[in-house]
């Protein structure tokens, strides 16, 4: 009932952050940032507590290795860089492939929303535009992560869904499908 009266008072924006919290901090794995704990401030505001990242954004590092008077000017250097950034991919990839086997769509990725740690954490953040599919994706081969069941979070159901033929997400991010409203 709460989450329906936030609904009503702010169009959804006080749910949606509630959802937020809540799909991020049951997708638990070394690819998604961490969520500590989810409350209500006395004048009733929501709020989370997630991990605090030292370090740059996937789009930071990308930039410096095209920056033409940056550190990745020598050959050897250059090489070793992009070895490191593609290595970055992939564990953006094994995230996506943990949440898809869950059930949840990120919708906005992008690299402004991966977070590379000094210690060498690949992590995704800002499932603000997440969306449950209420089934999980099988997995790919015997063995695979997978066994999860979808997830579905209890604060979902004040929600509205996304209205077919929407755009959610950054425009030069997307899918041809999700560019298309599907």
């Amino acid at each position: 009932a709460l989450v329906d009266e936030h609904v009503r008072a702010h169009g959804g924006r006080r749910a949606r952050f509630v959802l937020e919290a809540e799909i991020t901090g049951k997708l638990e794995h070394p690819g998604i940032i961490p969520i500590y704990g989810l409350g209500h401030a006395p004048d009733g505001r929501p709020f989370y507590a997630m991990r605090f990242i030292r370090g740059d954004s996937l789009a930071d590092a990308i930039n410096r290795y095209h920056d033409p008077n940056g550190p990745y000017l020598d050959p050897a250097r250059r090489s070793l860089q992009l070895r490191e950034l593609l290595g970055r991919f992939l564990d953006v990839c094994d995230a996506l492939a943990y949440a898809h086997s869950r059930g949840v769509l990120h919708r906005d990725l992008k690299p402004g929303n991966v977070m590379l740690g000094k210690f060498g954490e690949t992590l995704l953040v800002d499932w603000g535009l997440a969306k449950i599919l209420g089934h999980s994706f099988p997995a790919r081969s015997a063995g695979e992560e997978g066994d999860e069941a979808a997830l579905m979070p209890s604060s979902g159901s004040g929600v509205t869904e996304t209205v077919a033929g929407s755009l959610v997400g950054t425009p030069q991010y997307m899918s041809p499908e999700q560019a298309e409203g599907k």
